[in-house]
C-alpha cells in the first residue's frame, strides 16, 4: 500500500451547493484543493444572469497523503466522503487534474467554446419554449448569442433562438 503513503489527487464528494465551503475547510487542514468553476449564463426575466458554478457539482479535488489526511478530510464540515473503491481512496491521475487546470482562465473560470453553427446545420432544441423541436440553421445574427432557424414542426416557422439551447444533430 505504498500509494497510501504517497501524495496524490483525490475526488472529494461534498454536500450539494456547499462545495466552496467544504473546499475551504479542507484547505485549512493543509491540503491543496482544486474546485474548478465554470461560467454559466442563465436567462432571467429578460436579463442574462452570469454566475460561476462548480464544473463537477458536489465534487472538488484534494491533493494529500491518505495515511495522514484521509480521516481529517472525511470529517471536515461539508464533506460527505473521499471517492473510494471499498475502503481504498481512488487517486485521480495528475494529468487529469492538470488538463482541467489548463482550461482555467485568468478570472479563475473555465469557459466552454460555443459551437459555431453554419447555415443548413440540422439542430434539435434542448431548452426553452420550443424544446424537443427540430430545425435547420438559416443565419446567425450579429449578437452572436442567437441563431435564426427554420422549424420543421411548425409549418416551417422562422424563429430566433438562444445558441445555448441548441444541439447539432448527427448527419
Amino acid at each position: 500500500m505504498d500509494w497510501f503513503c504517497d501524495i496524490n489527487w483525490f475526488a472529494i464528494h461534498a454536500k450539494r451547493f456547499r462545495e466552496a465551503v467544504a473546499a475551504s475547510i479542507v484547505e485549512t487542514l493543509g491540503v491543496e484543493i482544486f474546485l474548478p468553476m465554470v461560467k454559466v449564463e442563465c436567462m432571467g426575466h429578460e436579463v442574462i444572469k452570469v454566475s460561476a458554478r462548480p464544473l463537477f457539482p458536489s465534487y472538488f479535488f484534494g491533493r494529500f497523503i491518505p495515511a495522514t489526511f484521509l480521516e481529517a478530510v472525511e470529517s471536515a464540515r461539508g464533506v460527505l466522503h473521499v471517492i473510494k473503491s471499498g475502503t481504498c481512496p481512488i487517486p485521480v491521475d495528475e494529468q487529469v487534474v492538470q488538463e482541467i487546470r489548463n482550461r482555467v482562465e485568468a478570472d479563475g473560470l473555465i469557459r466552454f467554446q460555443r459551437h459555431e453553427f453554419r447555415a443548413g446545420d440540422r439542430v434539435s432544441i434542448q431548452e426553452g419554449p420550443c424544446v424537443g423541436m427540430m430545425g435547420k440553421v438559416e443565419a446567425e445574427p450579429d449578437d452572436r448569442r442567437r441563431v435564426a432557424i427554420l422549424l420543421e414542426t411548425l409549418w416551417n416557422a422562422r424563429v430566433l433562438i438562444e445558441k445555448r439551447w441548441l444541439e447539432v444533430e448527427a448527419a
